[in-house]
């Protein structure tokens, strides 16, 4: 007679698990009865404890059967199914694996367009943790939103045709870190939808001359309250020679002192 090899607690773990600790003749589960690991082929017979031939058998059901094997179409029945879940298992994680290269290809195009749009407006590159940074801005926005923002920044932190390369690369590294800071500015105006073109209209101030960022805001929207267009007072902002020069005028419109 073979020696009965005794059964790993690991092992029978992973029966247990494989077989979601049902008793797989009677249907029974735990806690309900007591579980007991079964030879599907007996030792007495010449079964080994190869994880095919164990099977999660209730304390009844195991010891009613005794050394008796079960028939020939159940052992090849069990393992077929047992075969039939690791082939769908496989195939869940195959697909499982494709759809988050998938992602990760996505998010990479993503990641390239803004890149993109970051490099033609300034002449600069993203370095390898700007890239990170938006993977991470990624998560919680758009692509759209990111470029509707990346758009906004350029405009208020950013002058064109600087021609000192350091100044540029550190003016176009600002208006990047200010992606974030301008979609949190959309969200806090949500229900205000004209302080997007005023602040618009401070981003075109600030690149024309010295701008108070808190006093321009105060005037925009002093402003907008008086009445006066937003094309006007994006027009001025284009005009503006000087800072004094501009806040003049536009304390002069506040005030009715001067016609649009």
């Amino acid at each position: 007679m073979k020696k009965r090899k005794s059964i790993s607690k690991r092992l029978r773990f992973e029966v247990f698990k494989r077989d979601s600790f049902t008793c797989q003749y009677c249907g029974q589960a735990a806690p309900d009865v007591v579980l007991h690991i079964d030879h599907i082929a007996p030792v007495a017979g010449g079964g080994d404890n190869d994880i095919l031939n164990l099977i999660t058998s209730c304390e009844s059901c195991n010891l009613g059967k005794g050394a008796k094997a079960l028939d020939d179409n159940s052992v090849i029945q069990k393992q077929r199914i047992q075969l039939q879940k690791l082939n769908q298992r496989r195939e869940q994680l195959e697909m499982m694996l494709a759809w988050r290269e998938g992602l990760a290809e996505l998010d990479q195009a993503k990641v390239d367009a803004f890149n993109s749009a970051f490099s033609k407006a300034t002449g600069c590159f993203l370095s390898e943790h700007g890239k990170g940074k938006v993977r991470r801005w990624l998560k919680q926005n758009t692509i759209e939103v990111l470029l509707d923002a990346l758009d906004d920044a350029l405009v208020s932190y950013y002058q064109n045709g600087n021609d000192d390369l350091d100044e540029n690369n550190r003016l176009a590294e600002n208006a990047f870190n200010k992606v974030i800071t301008v979609i949190r500015g959309k969200e806090k105006y949500a229900d205000r939808p004209h302080m997007k073109d005023l602040f618009y209209i401070r981003g075109i101030v600030r690149n024309r001359c010295y701008c108070n960022d808190v006093k321009a805001i105060e005037l925009l929207e002093a402003g907008y309250e008086a009445g006066v267009p937003i094309d006007a007072m994006k027009q001025l902002a284009l005009n503006a020679k000087s800072w004094t020069n501009w806040r003049a005028t536009m304390m002069d419109w506040i005030d009715g002192e001067d016609d649009q």
